[in-house]
């Protein structure tokens, strides 16, 4: 579909970001039915050096002048294309998400097909369960479901349940200095099994997580055995509520309650620093069955998320 008449698209320049999230934090809090703002920070991904915006990003730019909407394509997520795109709510009914999905699946036609492996690539995209308007356009290009993420939500102004630990596992507060390649390689330990898993080196997991503007790792939680790091979590406080950016506990310390006591504890430090609000996304079908673990701690389903996918067009 053509871009609606007196709209432009162009690829966005660094003074375009504040602009841009904007239009993500608009139209997630119209799809949410509440202030929010989404996981993506572009001040913190454009820094990214794997990240391309003059190649793989996208503004469409109104007739007046403002960005109403955007358009993230990442090229390589575990073998495959994944891509999101944004339509400010003011903006909405004008064909103008149509055009964005044109967009992107133009730029995944000019990217190798094939993986490593020669296996077929394919381009996904997330779909809220209640937007029917984007369900209806996935749908007529091809695109079908293949799994679903939940956002997952707890209200802290009840006092969570007291955090019970494994014989021999401690919580210890995040140290500076001390722990950050500790966390950083039982991410990648705890992580390699899920579904579109990127692996990523210290300086890229670095930005993300500990130079991020909403990054404050005295938030964070890790479970020692010993010597042994067996999990970790890391909390983020929002303007809009907090959220558990990742949960993770390595393999040989699973099914011992150590996820929920990480989580339980995180849960206790957030309503401790005036949260009333934690969520988090969760892969439905994760290996690990985080979503039970979730529940036990006494969080709930709040919104559901198609992944959608549709194999590259060979070239």
């Amino acid at each position: 579909m053509p871009i609606p008449p007196g709209y432009i698209l162009r690829h966005p320049v660094a003074a375009d970001l504040p602009a841009a999230q904007a239009v993500l934090d608009a139209a997630e809090s119209h799809d949410a039915g509440e202030p929010r703002s989404p996981e993506q920070e572009l001040a913190t991904e454009w820094k990214d050096p794997g990240r391309h915006p003059e190649t793989d990003w996208w503004v469409a730019v109104s007739p007046c002048g403002s960005i109403a909407g955007v358009v993230l394509l990442w090229p390589e997520t575990a073998g495959e294309v994944s891509a999101d795109h944004y339509v400010h709510p003011a903006h909405r009914g004008l064909g103008l998400g149509d055009a964005l999905l044109d967009i992107i699946e133009a730029r995944a036609a000019e990217l190798p097909s094939r993986r490593q492996d020669g296996a077929a690539r394919r381009l996904i995209v997330w779909c809220e369960d209640t937007d029917s308007v984007r369900r209806t356009s996935l749908d007529a290009r091809g695109f079908a479901p293949v799994r679903q993420f939940y956002e997952m939500a707890m209200d802290l102004r009840d006092e969570p349940p007291h955090a019970s630990w494994p014989a021999g596992v401690e919580p210890v507060p995040f140290r500076p200095c001390v722990d950050e390649k500790n966390v950083w390689a039982a991410d990648g330990e705890a992580f390699s099994e899920h579904f579109l898993y990127q692996a990523r080196g210290y300086d890229a997991w670095r930005l993300h997580h500990l130079e991020a503007g909403d990054a404050d790792p005295t938030l964070w939680w890790l479970a020692w055995d010993g010597a042994e790091l067996a999990g970790y979590v890391i909390p983020v406080r929002g303007e809009h509520g907090a959220e558990i950016g990742d949960l993770a506990v390595r393999k040989p310390w699973r099914g011992r309650g150590v996820g929920r006591a990480l989580l339980l504890a995180a849960f206790a430090t957030l309503r401790d620093r005036g949260s009333t609000v934690v969520r988090l996304y969760v892969d439905a079908q994760n290996v690990t069955g985080a979503v039970r673990v979730y529940e036990a701690a006494g969080m709930h389903v709040a919104r559901s998320f198609d992944v959608m996918e549709k194999p590259l067009a060979l070239n």
